[in-house]
C-alpha cells in the first residue's frame, strides 16, 4: 500500500469567508479530489472563518482569572477567555492551564495566540463535529466522490515534548479501529488494542501543516484503505482513561 500526503496551500482565511468554497477552489487548483481521499483540516482556519476571535483589550478578567493568571504566569484577560471556554479546570502549571472541553483535555481550553491577529486570541471552532459533517457533504455533492474529514487541533501528551494532532471533528471515517480479537505475530489474540485512527491521521497531517507560517491548513491523505471494525468516536469517559483514572485515585489518596 502506498499512502500520499498532499499539502494544499490556500489564501489567508478571514472572518466571514465561505470556507468550503475557498477550500474547494484550492483543491481543484491542486488537481481535485479522488474517491476515498481523507482531508485533514486545521481547526484554526475553521475558527477564523467562523469569527471565533476575541479582542483581549476588551476582556475584563474576573478575580478567579487573576488568581490563576498569577499562578500560571499568563495575562489575566487571556485566562478569562480560557475560563469562559473551559468546561472544567483540572490544574495549573507554569505557562498553561489544563482544562476539559467537550470531553477532551486541552491546554488553555484550546485558546491560542498563535495564528491570530495581534491583540486577539483565537478559540476552538464552534460545533466542530457538525462542521466536519457539513463539509464532507459539501465536497461529496460538488465533486461526486466519497471523502473523509478530520478537523485537527494541536495537543500535548503526558511526559512527552512537543505537539501532536488531535481530531476534534470526524466525518466519513471511523474515529478509531477496534483490533480486539485479531491475532498478533505469534497467534495470540489481542484483548485491549484499539487504534486511534483519526488522531494518527491528524498527526500525519500536521507534518505538512506545521505550526508557523506554512499556510497549509489542509492536507489530503490519498491511498489509505481503512480495514477493520470502526468505532465512531475515539473519546472515552474519564474513568475509562488510563491517565485520568489513575490521577483520580492518586488525588483521593492525598
Amino acid at each position: 500500500m502506498e499512502v500520499r500526503l498532499i499539502g494544499i496551500r490556500t489564501p489567508l482565511v478571514k472572518p466571514g469567508d465561505h470556507l468550503p468554497s475557498l477550500l474547494l477552489r484550492a483543491l481543484r487548483k491542486a488537481g481535485g479530489l479522488r474517491n476515498q481521499d481523507i482531508l485533514i483540516l486545521s481547526s484554526k482556519v475553521v475558527a477564523t472563518a467562523q469569527g471565533r476571535l476575541v479582542k483581549l483589550s476588551e476582556v475584563k478578567p474576573s478575580p478567579r482569572a487573576k488568581t490563576l493568571a498569577k499562578k500560571a504566569g499568563l495575562d489575566p484577560p487571556f485566562v478569562e477567555v480560557v475560563l469562559r471556554e473551559a468546561d472544567s479546570v483540572l490544574g495549573v502549571s507554569r505557562g498553561a492551564i489544563l482544562t476539559l472541553v467537550k470531553g477532551l483535555p486541552c491546554a488553555n481550553a484550546g485558546v491560542d495566540l498563535s495564528n491570530a491577529p495581534p491583540g486577539y486570541a483565537i478559540l476552538l471552532p464552534s460545533h466542530p463535529q457538525l462542521f466536519a459533517e457539513e463539509l464532507r457533504r459539501y465536497f461529496e455533492r460538488e465533486e461526486g466522490v466519497r471523502v473523509g474529514i478530520i478537523l485537527s487541533d494541536s495537543t500535548v501528551r503526558p511526559l512527552r515534548l512537543g505537539t501532536v494532532g488531535q481530531a476534534i471533528g470526524i466525518s466519513g471515517i471511523p474515529g478509531a479501529l477496534d483490533c480486539r480479537g485479531k491475532s498478533d505475530l505469534f497467534g495470540k489474540k489481542l484483548r485491549v488494542t484499539r487504534r486511534a485512527l483519526a488522531d494518527q491521521l491528524a498527526t500525519a497531517g500536521e507534518l505538512l501543516m506545521g505550526e508557523a507560517d506554512e499556510r497549509i491548513p489542509l492536507v489530503v491523505v490519498r491511498g489509505l484503505r481503512i480495514k477493520g471494525r470502526g468505532i465512531p468516536s475515539p473519546s472515552v469517559r474519564p474513568e475509562e482513561c488510563l491517565y485520568f483514572s489513575l490521577l483520580g485515585k492518586g488525588l483521593k489518596r492525598g
